[in-house]
């Protein structure tokens, strides 16, 4: 039993590393390449014994966890790698997800049988401390990648729409501006306006391809800027003031959540000063004021 938990182990957490070390598969770019048949058998055979033979049963077996779980579920498990740029498939996560917990489940059953005298508290005590961490643990790291990019995104759209308004005020095109902001800034919001490059060079239209960026990255601020600037060239006003008036709404509501945080720090601030501080001060307050009474009880008693 032991050796087949550890087998179990290292290949879930070589799976898992695989998958996040991976490198990106870059999508627009195998769609436009050629597709021949050299090239296709050339593509069959890259890769190493791992990529061509547990990956494929990994997505089949992610596939059919999917069909068992609610499409709901499946659904937002879907647009949350969207979100965090597509880090991997959604059978590749399902399946790897599956297989940590089903090595964790596994772990938890030896350790279990493992003592002969174990108790259905220490049981349950193990599987606590083992399953929910298994059960939990790769939703929560995508969420977290999720919040990171969006963060990332909100914060550097008012400055890039600056540029942009300045752009199409000096007689840039639209896409040009795009791209300057693109050659100019770093991050998750330059890969999604290079997302958007790719797909208005592949011929779909600007506003089609502008919404679905933004819905892809969740940004609600970038959905917002979408729809006006799509709604400004509907009814022909001047692309540089629908900029320049979405960057001052974005700019008034920079200021505004970082006051929320501002207001919110005093509350942040009580929780160490509960936890650490308090205990501190009454160890060296209470306890000797505890002890000189014990000290003077007894001494009444003499």
């Amino acid at each position: 039993m032991l050796p087949l938990v550890f087998l179990v182990s290292f290949a879930a957490i070589a799976l898992a590393s695989w998958g996040i070390l991976r490198p990106r598969d870059e999508t627009v770019a195998r769609r436009i390449a050629p597709a021949t048949p050299r090239l296709t058998r050339e593509r069959r055979l890259e890769g190493n014994i791992l990529s061509r033979t547990a990956l494929p049963s990994l997505r089949a077996f992610g596939n059919r966890a999917a069909s068992w779980l609610p499409q709901n579920f499946v659904r937002r498990i879907d647009h949350m790698l969207d979100m965090a740029n597509n880090p991997w498939s959604l059978p590749g996560f399902l399946g790897t997800w599956a297989l940590i917990f089903g090595a964790a489940v596994a772990l938890w059953l030896w350790l279990v049988t493992a003592r002969v005298d174990a108790t259905v508290l220490q049981a349950l005590v193990l599987g606590m401390a083992i399953l929910p961490f298994a059960a939990l643990g790769p939703y929560a790291v995508l969420r977290r990648r999720v919040k990171t990019r969006t963060k990332a995104i909100v914060l550097a759209l008012p400055d890039a729409l600056d540029l942009m308004v300045t752009s199409v005020e000096a007689g840039m095109g639209p896409d040009a501006a795009f791209l300057l902001v693109h050659q100019k800034t770093k991050g998750p919001l330059s890969e999604a306006i290079q997302d958007y490059l790719r797909q208005a060079s592949l011929g779909r239209s600007r506003a089609e391809a502008l919404v679905s960026v933004a819905e892809k990255t969740g940004v609600q601020d970038f959905i917002t800027l979408a729809a006006a600037i799509n709604q400004g060239e509907e009814l022909g006003t001047s692309l540089g003031d629908v900029l320049r008036r979405q960057a001052e709404d974005l700019r008034a509501l920079r200021a505004q959540r970082a006051r929320e945080q501002a207001q919110k720090m005093p509350v942040w601030m009580t929780i160490p000063l509960v936890f650490c501080f308090l205990p501190a001060m009454g160890a060296v307050i209470v306890v000797p004021s505890i002890l000189n009474l014990i000290d003077f009880a007894t001494g009444l008693g003499d």
